[in-house]
């Protein structure tokens, strides 16, 4: 055959290709052993590139309790007000109450405010709690109550019930948080408490879905956490709402949040177990 005849062979089809193709496509002949280019500023991955392996399960530690020398040595007030105040002591190793004052509505005399103080040292006995918090029981007869022990403050409870000191004509309510007092507040600090609060606020929506995704096969301990966080901000504003300058520095709700995410924390790290309730409503 002619080289004119082989061109003009190659040349018809060539032109068939053309004709034959769709409009806008462009074919492409694949050849043995070729491979295919990547997408244009794409890296290709070398062949023999490890795969990552799974991350290792941590597993979640307990957050750390707060110190007891934050109580110590100072004047707590109850709700941040002079009309109660407690101070704390370590004698011989162990914590009791130094001294203790309380001020409630006479019993025979309505409208009257009335005080018991009290100067003796009252004993303190530990008690564990799921909560995480260290709990203390104050030997006090005449008014028994315990505490939990926060960060620069405590969060008292009686079972939500006031007492009745008959001798002293007395009917006083220890319930509720005590702290710093409206002389401890520093203006220049209201932004970053209540940015604080924020934060801890969002640790404890992090920590109940985490908590209630690790429970949620079990019916009856999902239904005791949601009631327990759903019936939290109710509880959080009962035991906040007469503490003092509440509005400005929100200082009250930030330890009773913080109180929460230890809470929290802490059955994340060693199982869900229905917490009691502290800090009970206030009778006022």
């Amino acid at each position: 055959m002619s080289n004119v005849s082989f061109r003009a062979i190659l040349s018809g089809a060539a032109l068939f290709l053309a004709l034959a193709a769709p409009t806008g496509a462009v074919a492409q002949m694949a050849l043995p052993g070729a491979v295919a280019p990547a997408p244009e500023g794409s890296v290709a991955a070398p062949a023999d590139a490890p795969k990552p392996r799974p991350r290792a399960a941590v597993a979640p530690v307990a957050p750390k309790l707060p110190s007891e020398e934050s109580i110590l040595g100072r004047v707590l007030y109850q709700d941040g007000e002079a009309r109660g105040s407690i101070e704390l002591q370590r004698r011989g190793g162990a914590l009791e109450v130094a001294r203790l004052s309380l001020v409630g509505d006479r019993l025979t005399r309505s409208g009257e405010t009335c005080r018991i103080e009290v100067s003796e040292p009252l004993r303190l006995t530990p008690r564990q709690t799921v909560s995480g918090l260290q709990r203390y029981e104050v030997e006090f007869p005449a008014c028994p109550f315990g505490f939990d022990a926060l960060d620069g403050a405590i969060l008292v409870s009686s079972e939500g019930r006031a007492c009745e000191l008959k001798q002293a004509d007395c009917r006083a309510d220890p319930n509720g948080l005590w702290g710093m007092g409206a002389g401890d507040f520093d203006p220049k600090r209201a932004e970053d408490m209540l940015t604080m609060r924020a934060r801890i606020d969002q640790t404890v929506r992090n920590d109940f879905k985490a908590l209630y995704d690790r429970i949620k096969s079990d019916k009856a301990q999902r239904k005791e956490l949601v009631r327990e966080q759903a019936g939290f901000s109710a509880r959080r504003e009962e035991i906040c709402r007469s503490y003092i300058q509440e509005a400005d520095f929100g200082y009250c709700a930030l330890r009773v949040t913080e109180a929460r995410a230890l809470a929290l924390g802490t059955q994340l790290a060693t199982g869900f177990k229905k917490t009691a309730e502290t800090g009970g409503k206030k009778k006022r």
